[in-house]
């Protein structure tokens, strides 16, 4: 069933003054009654305090994503992650994630709900084994931290593209994910065999098209895993000569790879599943070589979720 909707703003809205940011999710809290948002953050660097005030405002919840964490770092080391082999890169990202952790506590403590966060393995630098047993640490030991300073919190790890190293399309375009989805569900079920919180999975519909998989069957897999699927953030993906890449492009795209109907299909395999899990949409401005408007967007994606 669906459990909730989530709408990731921050995709469209991120090239905007934090006070413009702040009027936006204001709106969409108020037209689309919708106040529950994917949301960056990076380790040592706070929330602006006009989104402190405004999430505070309208009681809003938070899936807290480290995405652009790995973005940034992993570009300047691509060893860098919490499944790297090498234990200095491990141990960086995991004190990142616990910066991350502190800085949603103080937020918590402000009255914004965290509902998630959501971590990644990093760029595959490895064997599957050594990449496997290293996330399988990293894991272990932030499902421990998280219970600590946020009990009510969800650990979630994100299932991202995992195409090849040599793969002509460079990071952080893809290649966010150093094990296969199947070697990756194995590890979160072998750490949430250690008890405590279940660590749970999220799925991103545009980042399954980049590694050329249909976004069904991978809903599919995780279902019938004994994973918890945490939800779907739904998205297109941005289309060029070697594949799609990950610019969240939304169905305003006749080439992304994503449609509303794809949309109402996904939204309806979720609702009849008996684990409950959320339904949120990340769109950008990207349409092709064009953009469209901020307005437009997120427009289309309120209405989507609001209709299913």
């Amino acid at each position: 069933m669906i459990s909730c909707k989530v709408l990731g703003a921050y995709a469209v809205l991120g090239s905007l003054t934090p006070s413009e940011q702040a009027s936006w999710y204001r709106r969409v809290a108020t037209e689309w009654r919708l106040n529950i948002f994917e949301i960056p953050m990076l380790g040592g660097v706070p929330m602006a305090p006009e989104l402190v005030e405004t999430f505070a405002d309208i009681s809003a919840s938070l899936v807290v994503t480290c995405v652009a964490q790995w973005a940034i770092k992993g570009q300047k080391s691509p060893a860098y992650g919490l499944s790297s082999p090498q234990e200095d890169c491990r141990q960086e990202a995991m004190l990142d994630v616990q910066s991350i952790l502190q800085q949603s506590l103080s937020l918590s403590r402000a009255g914004i709900g965290i509902r998630n966060v959501v971590v990644h393995t990093g760029q595959r630098a490895g064997s599957t084994v050594a990449h496997a047993i290293a996330l399988n640490r990293s894991l272990v030991g932030l499902v421990e931290a998280t219970a600590h300073v946020l009990p009510n919190t969800e650990l979630t790890i994100e299932m991202c593209d995992n195409l090849a190293p040599d793969h002509p399309i460079p990071f952080p375009a893809a290649k966010k994910q150093s094990l296969p989805p199947s070697d990756l569900l194995d590890t979160v079920v072998a750490v949430n065999a250690h008890g405590g919180q279940p660590v749970s999975v999220m799925l991103n519909w545009g980042r399954m098209l980049i590694n050329g998989d249909n976004p069904l069957d991978v809903i599919g897999q995780v279902h019938r895993s004994a994973a918890p699927l945490a939800g779907v953030i739904l998205s297109g993906a941005g289309a060029t000569p070697d594949g799609f890449v990950d610019s969240h492009n939304s169905q305003l795209d006749p080439e992304c790879g994503f449609t509303a109907d794809d949309g109402r299909t996904c939204a309806a395999a979720l609702q009849a599943a008996s684990e409950a899990s959320f339904l949120g949409m990340k769109c950008s401005t990207r349409k092709g070589q064009d953009k469209v408007s901020v307005k437009d967007v997120l427009t289309t994606e309120a209405e989507l979720l609001n209709s299913v």
